[in-house]
C-alpha cells in the first residue's frame, strides 16, 4: 500500500510540473513529449511520466496520436472562440447560482479576495518564462474562485476548473507577446459590486464582457489582426445573445 501510495504521489507531481510547463508555454503547442527526454527532467521513472500524460490528455493539455507518441495541444482561433463561449456558459451559471445561495461569508471571501488583489496590472513573469507573474496570476485566479464558490454543483466546477486552465495557456501566450493596455480593475470591480447586489444578470453580463475581452487581446497576441479580432468577437457576443 505504502509503495502504491508514493508512486500515487509521484504522477500528481509530475502531471502538476508538466501542466504547469504547458499553461506558462515553456512546453508549446505540437512540442512533442518523449518519455525519456521527460525523465530526465522532472527526474521520474517512465510509468508516472506516462501515467501524467495520459491524465492530461483526459483535460485537452496532451494530445496522443497512436504509434507518434504525446504531444503538446495545438492551439487555434477556433479553439479559443469555442473555449470562451464555454466558458461563458459555465460561469454565468455558477455566478448566478452562487449569487443565489452565497451568504455573507461567501460576500466577505469575494470581498478579500478582491482586495487581496486590488487594482494591480498584469505584469510579465520576471522569471525568464513566458506569461504572468505567478503571484498576480494566483490572485486573481483566486478573485474568480470565489466569486463562484457559493455555487452547489460540483460537477460544474469541475468542469469550469479544466477551462480555466485551457483559457490560461492562450492568456499567456498573448502576454508573451506584449499585448497590453487593459486595466482589469475597473472590470473586476464592477463584478463584485453586481454580485454583492445580487444581480445575477448583471454579474453574469459583466463576466462574459470581461472574458471576451480578454478573447480579444489574446486573438490580437497571437497574430491576429485587431480589426479582425474585434470582427471575430462582436460575433461570438451575438451568438450568445441568441
Amino acid at each position: 500500500m505504502e509503495v502504491e501510495e508514493t508512486a500515487k504521489t509521484l504522477t500528481e507531481v509530475i502531471v502538476s510540473r508538466v501542466r504547469a510547463d504547458i499553461l506558462r508555454c515553456r512546453l508549446k503547442p505540437g512540442d512533442k513529449l518523449r518519455v525519456e527526454e521527460l525523465r530526465a527532467t522532472y527526474g521520474a521513472g517512465g510509468s508516472p511520466v506516462r501515467e501524467a500524460l495520459s491524465r492530461l490528455t483526459s483535460v485537452g493539455l496532451v494530445r496522443v496520436e497512436g504509434q507518434r507518441g504525446f504531444t503538446v495541444a495545438e492551439v487555434s482561433t477556433d479553439d479559443l472562440l469555442d473555449l470562451t463561449r464555454m466558458r461563458i456558459w459555465v460561469e454565468s451559471a455558477a455566478i448566478r447560482s452562487s449569487i443565489r445561495l452565497g451568504d455573507r461569508n461567501w460576500e466577505a471571501e469575494i470581498l478579500a479576495s478582491a482586495h487581496r488583489l486590488g487594482d494591480d496590472q498584469p505584469r510579465v513573469s520576471a522569471d525568464g518564462g513566458a506569461g504572468l507573474e505567478p503571484d498576480w496570476e494566483r490572485r486573481h485566479r483566486e478573485f474568480h474562485s470565489a466569486l463562484v464558490r457559493a455555487c452547489d454543483s460540483p460537477r460544474l466546477m469541475h468542469q469550469r476548473d479544466l477551462l480555466s486552465d485551457l483559457s490560461d495557456r492562450y492568456r499567456h501566450m498573448s502576454v508573451a507577446s506584449g499585448i497590453g493596455g487593459r486595466n482589469p480593475g475597473a472590470e473586476h470591480a464592477a463584478i463584485v459590486a453586481a454580485a454583492l447586489a445580487r444581480d445575477a444578470e448583471k454579474a453574469a453580463q459583466l463576466i462574459a464582457d470581461h472574458f471576451l475581452e480578454t478573447a480579444r487581446i489574446v486573438l490580437i497576441g497571437t497574430g491576429t489582426s485587431t480589426s479582425s479580432a474585434s470582427t471575430l468577437i462582436d460575433e461570438l457576443r451575438r451568438n450568445l445573445l441568441q
